[in-house]
Parts: structure tokens; sequence; C-alpha cells
């Protein structure tokens, strides 16, 4: 007879914003039910050193390989102090520690149409995450998906529909990290998912080009200014709003290329610093809002939005004045920290890829069939963490 297994792990999350490390230790509890706790959360900020030789190996034109494998280790050893410190703050004894669940930094993201062979670039090696904490690490998770055709994005609803299973109306779980995206749940438990388009990657951008500051801190300078129409129509025409989901986007579709043409556009016009923060905030709105009356099944009766793009009031304000009818609050209603969802999930996919459980939904990626994802690097606790799964399962 298997018993009550407790897993406590460690999930951890870079985005593609660039702003720092999401780390969340958390419970699971399994048996006759499924069990999430949330019991600590932090983000650490990347140091700017480790920011610019990122930045400079996203674009194809300015990467080196010599740089990249290098990369590859670096970040695996920020992500090992910063848990290690986490851990210590949290006063969480690190023998207790069953397993962490590592995002990595994407670096390339080449999802079906746009390669022969999909596929998704992550670096912060997990063997080398594994040895420096002496916990089993479960990192790479996308390429799994991707080998069975699908997007390999977006992950996070595997945690959404445990979060919020079949409410009375149709709700979105709405993130607005560097890119934006969506989780779609009907009033019987159907679900949609995928990525809507630009989130804070091109408003911080822009930021960090015209005030020197890395993003607009409450999309203050943003709501101080007004949109640029006719350049939003332009935007909004880009061949990526126009796709059905299954799809996923990153910098590769609205990163360095996009924004410099995008910022130098904006300029030509004349538009005012404010202007321009206000546009390219209009853009992650507008996408985002579009995104829901060209494919949901039903419009939704509450968004809940998580992710940076929470704390930016004119992204907020901004979807409530696109979504008539629609209520916009943050993910904490709900009782979960906004900032945490994403590494809430990588610690959740650690334990089901630890437990053999698939931990995709093919629904939403267009994979051909349910899959394990992650790749599992044993630590200094594998032998014991073995052990503990033979007795309860």
């Amino acid at each position: 007879m298997s018993h009550q297994l407790v897993l406590h792990a460690l999930g951890l999350m870079s985005g593609t914003s660039l702003d720092g490390l999401d780390l969340c230790l958390a419970r699971f509890t399994s048996g006759n039910c499924f069990k999430i706790e949330q019991l600590g959360f932090d983000t650490v900020k990347m140091p700017a050193a480790l920011e610019a030789r990122i930045r400079r190996n996203l674009e194809p034109d300015s990467s080196r390989v010599d740089e990249l494998t290098l990369l590859h280790a670096e970040l695996a050893e920020w992500f090992a102090n910063a848990s290690l410190e986490f851990l210590a703050q949290q006063n969480f004894e690190l023998h207790d520690l069953d397993i962490i669940g590592s995002h990595g930094q994407t670096l390339y993201h080449l999802p079906p149409g746009m390669a022969e062979l999909p596929m998704s670039l992550q670096l912060g090696d997990g063997s080398w995450l594994a040895q420096r904490t002496g916990v089993t690490t479960v990192a790479n998770f996308r390429p799994a998906d991707m080998a069975m055709g699908g997007q390999g994005a977006p992950l996070v609803p595997f945690l959404d529909r445990l979060l919020l299973q079949r409410p009375d109306t149709g709700v979105v779980l709405q993130n607005i990290g560097g890119m934006a995206n969506l989780s779609w749940i009907g009033p019987d438990g159907e679900m949609m998912a995928f990525d809507t388009g630009p989130g804070n990657a091109l408003i911080d951008g822009a930021a960090a080009i015209l005030t020197g500051k890395a993003y607009d801190d409450g999309g203050q300078l943003a709501l101080a200014g007004q949109a640029d129409e006719k350049l939003l129509a332009q935007w909004l025409g880009h061949r990526y709003f126009l796709e059905p989901p299954p799809r996923s986007t990153g910098r590769e579709t609205f990163g360095q290329v996009f924004l410099e043409q995008a910022l130098s556009a904006c300029q030509a016009q004349g538009l005012s610093t404010a202007d321009i923060l206000a546009t390219f905030t209009a853009l992650t709105v507008r996408s985002i809002a579009s995104a829901y009356r060209a494919w949901l099944p039903s419009q939704p009766g509450k968004v809940y939005v998580s992710g940076g793009g929470v704390h930016n009031a004119a992204l907020m304000q901004g979807l409530g004045e696109a979504l008539p009818g629609t209520q916009v609050c943050s993910l904490a209603e709900l009782g979960w920290n906004p900032d945490a969802k994403e590494a809430l999930a990588f610690a959740l996919f650690a334990c089901t890829s630890l437990l053999g459980v698939c931990n995709n939904v093919p629904e939403v990626t267009g994979a051909q069939r349910p899959v394990v994802m992650g790749q599992i690097a044993p630590g200094h606790n594998w032998r014991n963490l073995l052990a503990k799964l033979a007795v309860s399962l």
C-alpha cells in the first residue's frame, strides 16, 4: 500500500525580462489528492555584467560559441549560489530539500514553423547546479514537448489547471513577464493557453534606452503619455498576432531588432518619451485583448494577472479598459503570490518529472501526446531521494 509522499522543492525561474532570478520554495503532498503549499519566495537581481553578456549572446550576429559555453556554467553557478543564500534566509535546512526545478535562461526559441526541427535553448546546466548544491535537479524541460511537435510553451498552464479547476464561468490567468501568455479555463474545465505576444520586454527595453532606468516604474511615464494610433495599427499587423494557437514567441520575434525599428519609427514621429512608453504599453494591452476576442471560445468574466506586469498601473488600467465587462485583478486575490507563479510551476514540474507524471498540456502546446518533461541530474541526495520514493510509491 502506498503512503503519502511529501516533497520539498525549490523552483527557479529566470525569464526573458532578464531582471532577476525568481526562487520559490514549496511543499507538494501526493496521496488521495495533490496539495501545493508555497513556503517562501524571493527575487534576486541579476548581476549587471552577467546580464550584459546574456544580452550580447541573444542575437546571432553578436553571439559566440565560447561565451555560450561559459554562460551555461556561469548561470548554473549563479543559480546555485542564489539558491543556497535563499534557503539560508528562509531558515530552511538544505538536507530537507528534495529537489530543484530550474527553467534556465532562454537564449533562443524556435517553435514549429520557424525551423525544420523545432528547438529551444535554455542555459544553466542542471548537472552543475546539482553538484554545487548537492540537491538533485531537473532542468531542460521544453525539448521533450517540442520533440513531439509541440511549441514547448506555454508550460505553466499545467499548474494553472491545478490552481483553478472548473470555475463557474470562463476565467483567464494572464501572465505578463518579458512575454505575455494566457491560460483560459472554461466553465466545464476545458482549457486553452498560448503566448499573446510581448509583455514587459519592449516596455523595459525602451525605458532603459530612453531613461536609463530598467523599467517604467509603476507605468507612470506611460500613464502621462498618449499612444500613437498609427504606429500601433502597424505593429498589430505583425504576422504573429494573426497566427492561431497553439503558438509561442520570444525575443527572436519581439526582441532587440523589433525594439530598435519600433523606436526609430517613434522618434521619426517626434514622440516624447512618455508617448513612446504609452505606445509600447498599448501594444502589450491591445495584443492581449485582441487575442481574447480572436481565439478564446468565450470571453472571461475575470482575469487574474501575474508576473511583473501586475505592478504596472498603465498595463492593468489599460487591460480593464480594453476588456469591458471583464474584471481584471491580481492573482493575489486567489491567495497566490503573483510574482511567484512561474517559479512555483517549475518546482511542480521537478516533482512530476521525478514521479514520471506527464507534465505538458498537449491541447495547449500542440504536442502529439503527453510527455514527461525535464532531465534529471542526480545530486548528493539522490540515493536518499530514491529510498524516499520507494517507501511512498
